[in-house]
């Protein structure tokens, strides 16, 4: 069970995942619109919401999030350089992204408890040695 769990949050994932680890999309500009900020007990997620607009123009996406910002990384307004890799929803600035690291991490787990289980039912038991004591007549 934990192996499906863990496949099935990881295979879908997986090519987006490539595709932003080797900056592999469209290349263009987001522009930084409003701050989404998310507070849990002891902690504060946020990232910002704007727009992405290809280097040649031909694509434009409203209301999409900047993969891995934070408060601080941007103001308003401001536009960096970014990758759109088809990902719903959301852009990533350019350069590499570490979300392959996660999703790894769970492909690894998932695929290495299904070794463990397909090992352990699937292989016949180990042979055990004849026991050599004395002869009995």
């Amino acid at each position: 069970m934990t192996a499906c769990l863990l496949l099935g949050m990881s295979l879908p994932n997986l090519g987006n995942a490539m595709r932003a680890a080797t900056a592999d999309g469209v290349k263009g500009k987001f522009t930084a619109g409003e701050l989404s900020c998310i507070r849990h007990p002891g902690h504060e997620t946020c990232e910002w919401i704007g727009s992405f607009r290809s280097a040649d123009g031909m694509l434009v996406r409203e209301s999409i999030r900047l993969y891995g910002s934070g408060r601080d990384s941007l103001e308003v307004g401001q536009e960096i350089a970014a990758l759109d890799i088809g990902s719903p929803g959301r852009v990533y600035s350019s350069g590499t992204s570490r979300e392959w690291v996660f999703t790894g991490i769970l492909l690894l787990g998932g695929y290495g408890i299904l070794a463990l289980l397909a090992k352990r039912h699937l292989m016949p038991p180990p042979r055990t040695a004849p026991r050599s004591g004395p002869a009995t007549a």
